[in-house]
């Protein structure tokens, strides 16, 4: 009598291949609204690109460490705003700094803002909580309780956050340079 061997069995990925699954699903999923946030919240180009990969690294070593997290991308949305942040105030401040060190007579003035046409132009002079509770709303299609655990804030406050926005939208879309 011949005994036929099992046929292999998928064996479960390590924890570090887990990991690296959850992180790998998201980035292909959500990349692009990751890099587009981050766009929205003013980042340059090279600047947005490392912040979701500063984003997704922090993802990463959260399961790695063992902590519970239910929705990875409304994490991932809420680490890249922090992300974000960071980089805002660590410019602020160098800014800051290199007027302080800037002599008197080479201090100019502020650019003009530039006419935009666009809706999405009109967004990106919102406040930053605005811009970004926006974008997530109708970019990353999120709902209001998750666009409040990206942004810190209950969901009745992005709902409402979400409605100023709207409103303020409305009045600068029926300005003369947004026409």
């Amino acid at each position: 009598m011949h005994i036929q061997p099992l046929p292999p069995q998928p064996a479960e990925p390590p924890d570090g291949d887990a990991d690296r699954v959850v992180v790998s699903q998201l980035q292909r999923e959500r990349g692009p609204e990751l890099y587009a946030f981050a766009r929205r919240l003013g980042l340059s180009s090279e600047a947005a690109e490392d912040a979701v990969q500063e984003a997704l690294m922090r993802l990463w070593m959260a399961i790695d460490a063992g902590g519970p997290i239910a929705k990875p991308d409304s994490w991932a949305f809420r680490a890249l705003y922090r992300v974000c942040m960071d980089n805002h105030r660590w410019h602020r401040r160098v800014a800051r700094l290199v007027e302080r060190l800037r002599p008197a007579t080479e201090r100019s003035v502020a650019p003009t803002v530039v006419d935009h046409v666009t809706v999405w132009d009109a967004v990106d002079q919102l406040p930053k909580r605005q811009r970004a509770a926006v974008y997530l709303r109708y970019r990353a299609d999120l709902p209001y309780e998750e666009i409040g655990v990206v942004l810190g804030i209950q969901a009745v406050s992005a709902r409402s956050t979400v409605s100023r926005a709207l409103d303020r939208l409305g009045h600068l879309l029926s300005k003369e340079d947004f026409r």
